[in-house]
């Protein structure tokens, strides 16, 4: 559940720790139990309607293309902190040590999801439509995903993966993209 969560919050910073600490404060079978944890400010009804409010900002900001760069490059670090934030709270109840851990690799996964997101987006266009469409698709992904995430945590490492190969693919791609072309050769 947290590496599919951290990969959610690589492409939605605060859906998904919104949606953690929806379910956890609604006691969600699979959610984590964060009573008695230092995460457990995360249930109290303020700060998930604080979480919410921060999430319809982003979703909506995010349909502005005007400052896209700019709030890309702000959003990218609170992106890969809350991954590792996230991947912290589904690992709660299981210690510091694991906490830790999870943090760091939930940023790290969070990193590698921000990465791809911001390399699968076209750097130049001048019809914003097809961007627009782009991110009412990530928010339909990250809504579906954080419910499916809580109520199927094993999924999460597939998004993971599936994530890594998007990347790698990516690149590939890109390299091969020109190789042809003799005028670009030596």
């Amino acid at each position: 559940m947290g590496a599919g969560l951290a990969v959610l919050s690589g492409i939605r910073a605060f859906l998904p720790i919104a949606f953690v600490a929806l379910y956890s404060h609604l006691d969600f079978h699979s959610s984590p139990d964060l009573e008695g944890t230092v995460f457990a400010f995360f249930e109290k009804t303020w700060v998930v309607i604080l979480l919410f409010v921060l999430a319809v900002i982003e979703l909506l900001a995010e349909k502005i293309w005007v400052v896209n760069k700019t709030r890309d490059q702000a959003m990218q670090p609170i992106r890969i902190a809350l991954g590792g934030l996230v991947f912290a709270v589904a690992m709660a109840p299981d210690g510091w040590i694991a906490m830790v851990v999870a943090a760091v690799f939930g940023a790290l996964i969070a990193g590698l999801a921000d990465h791809a997101r911001r390399s699968t987006r076209p750097t130049s266009t001048t019809d914003k439509t097809p961007l627009v469409l782009i991110s009412i698709y990530e928010d339909v992904l990250v809504l579906i995903g954080t419910l499916l995430f809580v109520l199927v945590p094993l999924i999460g490492a597939l998004v993971f993966c599936f994530m890594g190969l998007l990347v790698y693919r990516v690149r590939v791609t890109r390299k091969r993209k020109h190789k042809g072309l003799r005028i670009l050769k030596g």
